[in-house]
């Protein structure tokens, strides 16, 4: 390449002219780090190492390695990967995330009437007793109580649902500011979304299996016609109770007694005791035989058609529970048991409105019931294929 002043050749890379001392240029149609020449074809620039062509899609943004699609973290050098996200799934996203506002409402509607109810549930509840119970599958009675510990136990109802809401808004806080900052895994992979999603989903199952069966001439009894507190109380009583006796006591209390057993954390295991440790072998075995007590349990105040519904609905509070600990179930009973909450507060027979959404987002919802079927089966294979560890 000639000196522009002296026009005497120069070796490549030279700085200054050795003739003339003047400063040497290159064409900008070389490299643009160093001004060297490039030729077609090359991928680096072979004098200062800058690569000259884009990545492909599908490396690590970090060391450039490819990846497999489903790889979450490189392989190579650990960093967390980032994907495109699917079209179908970003509009399953936008179904939950409207599912979500209208469930949280309602469930903070039934919260708000719950404490409305307090009023007319208190006076009379010192009369009316409690009874605790334990599920075997068959309904024994514990202990029998009246008077001022009935309207203390009552009070600790009330309170219990406070916290399970106000852990459920808290523990999603976080995930909610990343959203709106364009994360959208972190909230999926809360009670919050969870909840209500999975609500919808058994929602419409439940509607399709009562359409069969009130089709094929079988009664489907609904609630009897008791006084409004009553059931203020006893459903309330049951979101709590029975996710005690049938999470806690078969799954939370089963694992802390194995993790004492064996050995493997100590007095630490007692952290297993309120969920959220998350799934194995035992854990799932644990699930269904919760399910199926939880379901029997209801065999003698229902008939025999309300064990399917009930036995699918301790399924999904057990994979709660142990995904993310008995404040998920409650609140997921919670909504299911005080489904009533209008009717209660406007006096109607039945709740239009809230009946009326909550078909609409079952509705909408229909897709993830094949997504958490999908994943269930998928996580069972690799579970009984795989070590029989916490994860």
């Amino acid at each position: 390449m000639p000196c522009s002043r002296c026009r005497e050749c120069h070796d490549r890379g030279d700085k200054f002219c050795i003739y003339c001392g003047e400063i040497l240029s290159y064409p900008r149609s070389g490299c643009d780090k160093c001004q060297e020449c490039i030729q077609n074809g090359d991928t680096y620039c072979r004098y200062c190492g800058k690569r000259l062509v884009p990545f492909p899609d599908g490396t690590c943004d970090r060391c450039r390695e490819s990846r497999a699609r489903g790889d979450v973290f490189c392989r190579y050098c650990g960093r967390k990967l980032k994907d495109d996200e699917n079209p179908l799934m970003f509009i399953g996203f936008i179904v939950g995330m409207v599912t979500v506002a209208l469930l949280i409402s309602i469930l903070l509607f039934e919260y708000c009437v719950a404490l409305w109810g307090i009023p007319q549930v208190l006076p009379n509840i010192s009369n009316y007793g409690s009874t605790l119970i334990l599920v075997t599958p068959w309904i024994v009675d514990i202990a029998t109580f009246d008077g001022v510990l009935s309207q203390i136990y009552y009070i600790l109802l009330i309170i219990a649902i406070t916290l399970v809401i106000g852990t459920l808004l808290y523990k999603a806080a976080g995930p909610c500011r990343d959203l709106f900052n364009g994360d959208t895994k972190k909230i999926r992979e809360t009670a919050l979304f969870e909840v209500p999603v999975l609500f919808a989903s058994l929602y419409i199952c439940e509607f399709v299996f009562v359409l069969i069966l009130t089709a094929m001439g079988v009664s489907v009894d609904s609630l009897p016609d008791r006084d409004t507190w009553i059931w203020m109380y006893e459903l309330l009583e049951a979101s709590v109770w029975e996710e005690v006796i049938t999470r806690i006591l078969l799954i939370g209390l089963p694992m802390v007694i194995i993790g004492l057993a064996y050995k493997k954390e100590g007095k630490s295991s007692w952290k297993y005791l309120l969920g959220g440790f998350g799934f194995n072998r035992t854990v799932i075995v644990l699930i269904f035989i919760s399910a199926f007590i939880f379901g029997a349990g209801h065999l003698n105040n229902w008939g025999w058609w309300k064990f399917f519904p009930t036995f699918a609905f301790g399924l999904i509070t057990g994979y709660l529970f142990s995904k993310y600990g008995v404040y998920a179930t409650i609140a997921m009973h919670f909504m299911t048991d005080y489904m009533s909450a209008e009717s209660w507060l406007l006096g109607t027979e039945s709740p239009v409105a809230c009946a009326l959404l909550m078909m609409m987002v079952s509705i909408a919802c229909i897709p993830y019931v094949f997504i958490y079927v999908r994943k269930g089966v998928l996580a069972l294979r690799d579970i009984f294929t795989q070590s029989n560890g916490l994860k």
